[in-house]
């Protein structure tokens, strides 16, 4: 499985240096990067609930090697475990396609290069935290508030390919500010819960109120 991937990440890079002259958006290279990337990282068995055993654990150990992002291993190794495991793998996937290809990206054009880095950076981030939603009583939304919140954390872990393929740059930022302050805030040792961290993340982020961050956090939720 590792050869496979490695030997993936070589065939698209030439593919991409080929299609660098059609007039494709860089999303529009990303989606078909990432789609590749999925059927040289599995093979036949599509995504990681395909695999199991031995081989799960080698696919799950080169993600994370190819991801190049060691200080997030140590968080990101049990996230890649237990009932949402599978998912979060698929997710790593095209995140480590889009932090591969922004480089591609960015010698055109710096800043949506950047863009789709940063983003990537921070879904990996989403991800480490994983953990931290549920784990703590919320000190600042009602029970059902927080399950909203909750929701909408799971559903933005298996995000990461709309993301980064379909929102706009300014929407791609956004976000990445979001998730980034939500980490802040979460690896700063507060007594608050993941839940009541988000919420205060889009309200210092978007400039907004509590109803405002939830209903952007029901938004979020909803999303299919």
């Amino acid at each position: 499985m590792k050869k496979i991937f490695v030997v993936g990440m070589v065939v698209l890079s030439a593919s991409f240096a080929s299609a660098a002259g059609v007039a494709k958006s860089p999303r529009e290279l990303l989606v078909d990067y990432t789609k590749q990337a999925k059927e040289h990282v599995y093979g036949t068995a599509g995504s990681a609930k395909g695999l199991n055993g031995s081989a799960l654990n080698s696919t799950k150990e080169t993600l994370l090697k190819h991801l190049e992002m060691p200080a997030m291993t140590g968080k990101l190794r049990p996230a890649l475990s237990g009932k949402s495991g599978a998912e979060r793998m698929d997710s790593l996937v095209t995140i480590i396609a889009a932090k591969k290809m922004s480089v591609e990206i960015g010698k055109k054009d710096a800043a949506e290069g950047q863009s789709i880095e940063s983003a990537a950076n921070a879904s990996v981030k989403l991800i480490a935290n994983a953990d931290t939603v549920g784990a703590k009583a919320s000190k600042d939304l009602s029970k059902e508030e927080a399950s909203l919140v909750g929701e909408a954390l799971t559903k933005a872990e298996a995000l990461p390919t709309r993301i980064l393929t379909e929102f706009s740059k300014a929407e791609r930022d956004s976000y990445t500010q979001v998730i980034e302050k939500y980490d802040q805030l979460n690896q700063s040792g507060s007594s608050k819960s993941a839940e009541d961290n988000f919420v205060q993340a889009i309200m210092e982020v978007k400039k907004v109120d509590r109803t405002k961050a939830l209903e952007i956090a029901r938004k979020l939720k909803e999303c299919v």
